[in-house]
């Protein structure tokens, strides 16, 4: 199983929930190819979709949450590892800001969600990946794409997940990511 994360603090990879469901042993990769990192899953939230893993050898520099708000037409970036292929980097514009109803990961139940709705294109292995701003700050983290069109995806703002990134930047305790989410 492969997805998209991003280092936002020291030794601290944020990607989704769903990406890292279930695996017993995750590593990390810098830039899809060299060397494979070994990581532990240290905050693990299958409600809003966001896992924090604990690098201990990871020396990168962290990307920046921006302090402000997307709004309906602002320019943003979509970047990843698609279909487990190469670094992948899109323009994406945003839609708008909702208040997104939709299944939890494990779908037990329906949960309410802070999110962008983007004209970008996003696909499988980008989930997990930022959001960027065109001067490479992170606006949320990319999480779905639309089943009806093409041409939407989604991102978790950064306010949703505010308190996950705040108990990421110091959680050590090793947590269960329970069961695969497909």
């Amino acid at each position: 199983l492969e997805g998209t994360g991003f280092v936002f603090s020291d030794r601290r990879v944020m990607t989704n929930a769903h990406v890292v469901g279930g695996v017993e042993e995750p590593t990390v990769q810098i830039g899809g190819e060299g060397r494979l990192y070994d990581a532990k899953v240290v905050l693990y939230d299958w409600q809003r979709d966001i896992a924090v893993l604990d690098v201990p050898d990871l020396k990168a520099t962290p990307l920046e949450f921006t302090g402000d708000d997307a709004r309906t037409g602002d320019s943003a970036i979509v970047a990843g590892f698609p279909e487990n292929g190469a670094y992948d980097v899109r323009s994406a514009r945003v839609r708008a800001r909702i208040d997104a109803n939709g299944p939890d990961i494990y779908q037990r139940g329906t949960v309410l969600r802070d999110v962008y709705s983007l004209y970008a294109t996003v696909r499988q292995g980008n989930s997990g990946g930022p959001l960027l701003t065109p001067d490479g700050k992170v606006y949320g983290v990319v999480f779905a794409k639309s089943l009806d069109d093409p041409d939407t995806g989604y991102a978790l703002t950064a306010d949703e997940i505010r308190e996950d990134i705040e108990i990421g930047r110091t959680a050590n305790q090793q947590v269960d990511s329970q069961g695969c989410a497909l």
